[in-house]
């Protein structure tokens, strides 16, 4: 049985999948009974940012912490949506260019 997990690498905190489900929880039911019936909560994650048309970064990525809370996604580029009434989210990672395939 394979289980997901976030760490990075040995000797540091592995934080199972677990965690990032029971934030979305605790969100969706936060905000139960506050917002309009069929709301989504729409997440945003962190952008690579490069310098002027390179393809060099000026500053290592960082993700966006709200992001990570409420999905454990380290990736750049990457949209969540959390639906409150069912309480089931959705990760939209982003479509790469056919240029990114290994040849």
């Amino acid at each position: 049985l394979c289980r997901m997990s976030f760490d990075r690498g040995a000797n540091t905190l592995h934080i199972k999948v677990d965690l990032f489900v029971k934030n979305r929880k605790r969100l969706v039911e936060a905000l139960r009974g506050k917002v309009p019936a069929k709301s989504v909560v729409l997440l945003q994650g962190g952008q690579d940012k490069c310098r002027y048309n390179t393809d060099s970064q000026d500053l290592p990525f960082r993700q966006e912490s709200y992001f990570f809370w409420a999905f454990g996604v380290h990736e750049s580029e990457v949209y969540g949506a959390i639906d409150v009434d069912s309480g089931k989210s959705i990760l939209f990672p982003p479509r790469l260019s056919p240029d990114f395939a290994i040849w």
